[in-house]
């Protein structure tokens, strides 16, 4: 998805919800300032990535646009390198940068109050069940960017800046042991992103992690047959 479609999105999301007029370039790119030194993971283009999905799934379920769109926009902005930094420290910045924008952007109280609750419990590693449509949009759009062929492209990206190796070649495909993702960089599709699409809450975020999901276990299946014979 290009940056002029975004801005087109913008625009039309100002004209419709915030009080004054004001330049939807700027805010976007405001945005992405708040993703500088992000790894690449989580860096500015998975946020497009989130909020290409998060819109699609919001304009299926009726949700609260304003409240969809900002937080994909800004669900992990704010912070320092999700890889290196401690959890507490990364979330109370994110989420002090998120209010501030939003507060510079004229966004009323009302729809902060509900971007902040969205983009706080997104996080699969939180385990927090979200209570409104708008924030289960979120972690299912989010999580959606973890499986398919963009999902096993961030592992891999993930696992060589984290420096792990590819797999345990006594057991790749965890059948015998726990996953355990801070060794083995294959370990984290046991770990976690096979469990992502059952964990879905929207119908639409179900219909899309299905497609997904067959991707993942496809890869699997072939990374499978082209290892199985050095094992």
């Amino acid at each position: 998805m290009g940056s002029d479609y975004l801005y087109r999105e913008l625009k039309l999301l100002a004209m419709k919800f915030l009080d004054e007029a004001f330049d939807e370039n700027s805010l976007l790119e405001e945005a992405k300032l708040l993703y500088d030194g992000k790894d690449p993971a989580h860096d500015f283009s998975h946020a497009l990535r989130v909020y290409q999905n998060a819109r699609e799934i919001g304009e299926r379920e009726d949700a609260e646009m304003q409240v969809v769109i900002l937080a994909a926009i800004l669900h992990d902005a704010g912070s320092g390198p999700k890889l290196q930094e401690r959890a507490a420290e990364s979330e109370a910045r994110k989420l002090a940068a998120v209010e501030d924008f939003l507060i510079r952007w004229n966004v009323s109280e009302g729809v902060r109050k509900k971007v902040l609750y969205a983009v706080e419990v997104h996080s699969f590693s939180k385990g927090i069940e979200p209570e409104t449509l708008e924030a289960k949009i979120l972690q299912d759009a989010d999580r959606l960017d973890a499986i398919g062929a963009i999902g096993v492209a961030r592992v891999f990206l993930t696992g060589g800046a984290l420096d792990r190796p590819l797999y345990n070649p006594e057991d790749p495909f965890c059948r015998e042991r726990e996953p355990d993702d801070s060794k083995w960089n294959l370990d984290h599709f046991y770990r976690k992103l096979l469990k992502l699409e059952d964990g879905m809450h929207t119908e639409t975020g179900k219909r899309l992690a299905r497609k997904r999901g067959i991707v993942l276990r496809r890869y699997l299946s072939d990374l499978e047959e082209e290892i199985s014979k050095g094992i």
